[in-house]
């Protein structure tokens, strides 16, 4: 089902059942006399009406803003998100799965369990926005600490860098859930600076002053000592994030050296691609797209592609067909950077191979944060069996592929 546009649409959506009456009731809707809760089409669209002819404007508003909330999770990966937090509630993962749809378990979480629901809204956000994060090998793989002198501290922190750079973040609220992949998950919100936006409160309209939420993540692997992070800025608010985690919920001090990614080594690309696993998996070809090679003096760098014409073969060995002994991966040349393609079978109808690339630096930058969570443990997966990357500076040690 489509995200719903009004709480009309959400209303004629949802069962008539025990958690709508609960919430109705609850915002004190007017009945009339000898109301039924029938759940039928009709019983829907009268409800839709009392809504609509709602005598008191300020809990009309309440109620619409509390369907149109509940939507927030109304999709598959809220879905999914719901389901990770409460993973260890039996009782509520039961109510979730008893659900008809996904708006009727967002709905139904959002009315009976609302710290659940943003628990499960923290995790979502964290999946919407994960092409965005930055991923840090911290070298620690130590236990969070959750006491309550270690969260002011992360939170005293945090507060203090936002109110050096911009004024503001004198409020910072923290809250650590786990994730049922067993990563940890840090949500903070901070106070932006107060604006005086006009709006209407009831039948009023008035400038209300208030202030924006700062939100950011980190997700945290014990098991790998990698985090990733979410925020607003630049390089500088991310090194914020990881410094301040590692020094008050691990317990130890991680400076921004530390924490840059790690020098990778790409020589295993010299001789192509061989990961015999992608062929298991379903990818129908691989090559090495380009480099750009660095000469062992440092003064010459060259950038080398593949075209399109070269049937998928791997740039590093059209070097070796075209320049033999001359091929500068046989002289000392060291590979700065390069582009994988993974190639999987056209889809009914198609033509063309769906291709996957994978950007790498020997600086450690890749673009594997752009993948979803499934691909992006795949593709990590693959540079391991390289030897580009290592066990601990991926975020989850167990990958699992998804084409088998």
């Amino acid at each position: 089902m489509s995200k719903p546009q009004n709480y009309a649409d959400i209303l004629l959506n949802l069962p008539v059942d025990d958690t709508l009456k609960t919430f109705l009731e609850r915002h004190a809707l007017p009945l009339p006399e000898g109301w039924s809760w029938v759940d039928s089409m009709h019983t829907s669209r009268i409800l839709v009406r009392l809504v609509q002819s709602h005598p008191n404007t300020a809990m009309r508003d309440r109620i619409v803003a509390g369907l149109h909330a509940s939507t927030l999770l109304a999709h598959p990966l809220g879905k999914q998100a719901m389901f990770q937090a409460t993973h260890d509630r039996p009782t509520e993962l039961v109510g979730l799965i008893a659900c008809k749809s996904d708006l009727h378990r967002a709905f139904w979480l959002y009315v009976h369990h609302p710290a659940l629901f943003e628990a499960a809204a923290e995790i979502e956000y964290l999946d919407h926005h994960g092409q965005h994060a930055q991923q840090h090998d911290l070298g620690v793989r130590r236990s969070i600490n959750r006491d309550e002198a270690a969260l002011v501290a992360f939170s005293e922190a945090i507060k203090g860098f936002y109110q050096r750079e911009l004024g503001c973040g004198e409020v910072c609220v923290v809250n650590v859930l786990e994730r049922a992949r067993g990563t940890q998950l840090i949500s903070i919100h901070a106070k932006d600076l107060a604006t005086a936006r006009l709006e209407f409160e009831g039948s009023q309209l008035q400038r209300r002053v208030g202030s924006p939420n700062i939100h950011m993540v980190l997700e945290y692997a014990q098991a790998t000592g990698v985090a990733r992070t979410i925020i607003r800025g630049g390089a500088k608010y991310h090194t914020m994030l990881c410094e301040a985690f590692a020094k008050h919920l691990l317990g130890v001090d991680a400076d921004a050296q530390r924490i840059e990614p790690p020098r990778l080594d790409l020589s295993a690309l010299r001789t192509g691609l061989h990961i015999p696993q992608a062929m298991e998996d379903g990818f129908v070809g691989m090559q090495v797209k380009s480099v750009i090679v660095l000469s062992d003096c440092g003064q010459l760098k060259l950038e080398c592609t593949a075209s399109s014409v070269s049937d998928q073969q791997c740039v590093t060995d059209l070097l070796n067909d075209y320049f033999g002994i001359d091929n500068p991966l046989s002289r000392g040349w060291t590979i700065q950077a390069a582009v994988l393609n993974f190639y999987l079978a056209p889809a009914q109808g198609r033509h063309r191979c769906t291709v996957i690339s994978v950007e790498i630096t020997s600086k450690g930058r890749l673009n594997l944060h752009k993948f979803d969570e499934k691909l992006r443990a795949q593709m990590e997966g693959y540079l391991v069996q390289l030897g580009i990357l290592k066990d601990k500076q991926v975020f989850e040690p167990d990958r699992h592929c998804i084409f088998r």
